[in-house]
């Protein structure tokens, strides 16, 4: 197990990270000084708690007081049944953010008609049963688990690892390109040979070659990715979708491509890159954003955790429609929504955090809140009706 996990349930770690207090920092600055061989782990677990958004939300201590108190509880019942569980809640987090949920609440903007979730609130849903992820080389099929971390290593082997079971090698067919299905509710990452690293959302299919044996490095995505592309100025790493190429040396950045959207977006973090379409070229800087629609481009700045913070198991939106949103939880948890067509979700928006954990009751218990509705599920369909 994790050190990270250890710290991420252990009292003083949450009390220090909640409070802040100049003794505790001193102690954990201490503690990291005397323990050199944990500092990975414990900047690891910084950055899990730092995810949940906590250190950015204005609390009074007792509100933090109450929080520390929900956390400790649910940790000391989730200890106890540890012996149970296949997996330790990949995201350890998740289980704050359950039991920050109770002592936090949705505020509705009622003014200009929009609806707010506040900045420290949030909205957490579960994963229904559903298909496997699956890596398709020549007449080869491999399933392959949630979560998992695929790295292609020489002569077209390749390493998968996960959560709950060893690490296994395989050998790809020799073929020009492999494919990677993840289907809805499911998430992986996936190393290609050259050690670019590619983190696939749900609803994806990633097309790649088992190696990069000529001028330029090309993979082919239908849904939505963010690649961290190793640097090679020899090679331009290509990325094909159905409406436009984007082409780099080396640079992080997200596409978002689901051909079932007719909007297809490059959101760029670091480096620089040309997106090529039909009918034009754009040239785009770190911090903002290319949009396709209809044929054609448009570019602005945006913030881009906004974007890419689903890696970390988290959805932010801003001012953005309720329709949209329920797009993204549909496809993230393998659900569907119908409503009829008096009910205006599109002319909701909402801004916050949703954090990606095992209770979809309580996205849609706050989903109806935010869009004055009422729900109820039918198996992975959910219905919108009005109150």
């Amino acid at each position: 197990m994790k050190n990270d996990r250890y710290f991420l349930f252990n009292e003083d770690f949450i009390q220090w990270r909640l409070f802040r207090t100049e003794e505790q920092n001193r102690q954990w600055e201490k503690f990291r000084l005397e323990n050199p061989h944990l500092k990975e782990d414990l900047d690891e677990a910084i950055r899990r708690f730092n995810a949940l958004g906590m250190n950015r939300v204005s609390l009074s201590k007792d509100e933090k007081d109450a929080i520390y108190s929900a956390v400790m509880q649910n940790i000391r019942k989730h200890e106890k049944r540890k012996h149970r569980l296949q997996v330790w809640l990949t995201a350890t987090a998740a289980i704050l953010v359950i039991t920050i949920l109770s002592t936090l609440f949705v505020r509705l903007n009622k003014d200009n008609g929009s609806a707010f979730l506040t900045e420290n609130s949030s909205i957490i849903g579960e994963t229904l049963p559903k298909e496997e992820i699956c890596l398709f080389s020549g007449g080869d099929k491999i399933n392959i688990a949630n979560q998992s971390d695929i790295q292609l290593q020489k002569n077209a082997k390749v390493l998968i690892t996960n959560n709950t079971e060893a690490k296994k090698e395989l050998v790809l067919n020799s073929v020009k390109m492999n494919k990677l299905v993840v289907p809805f509710g499911k998430q992986s990452t996936l190393m290609l040979a050259d050690g670019t690293k590619i983190y696939i959302n749900s609803g994806t299919q990633v097309d790649f070659p088992s190696e990069f044996n000529g001028k330029t490095r090309e993979i082919h995505v239908n849904g939505e990715v963010f690649i961290d592309v190793a640097e090679d100025t020899k090679k331009p790493f290509i990325v094909h979708t159905d409406r436009m190429d984007i082409r780099v040396l080396g640079t992080s950045f997200n596409v978002s491509a689901y051909r079932d959207d007719m909007e297809k977006t490059v959101v760029l973090v670091k480096g620089k890159v040309s997106v090529k379409t039909e009918q034009q070229v754009t040239e785009m800087l770190p911090n903002e954003k290319v949009e396709l629609t209809n044929g054609q481009i448009t570019k602005e700045t945006v913030d881009v955790s906004e974007y890419i913070s689903w890696t970390n198991g988290v959805l932010e939106f801003y001012e953005t429609p309720v329709s949209e949103i329920l797009k993204k939880v549909g496809r993230y948890y393998n659900v569907q929504f119908k409503s009829s067509p008096d009910i205006p979700l599109s002319a909701r928006t909402c801004s916050g955090k949703l954090f990606l954990s095992n209770n979809l009751d309580s996205v849609m218990t706050s989903v109806s809140v935010l869009s004055s509705t009422n729900y109820h599920r039918e198996n992975n369909i959910i219905y919108i009706t009005k109150k």
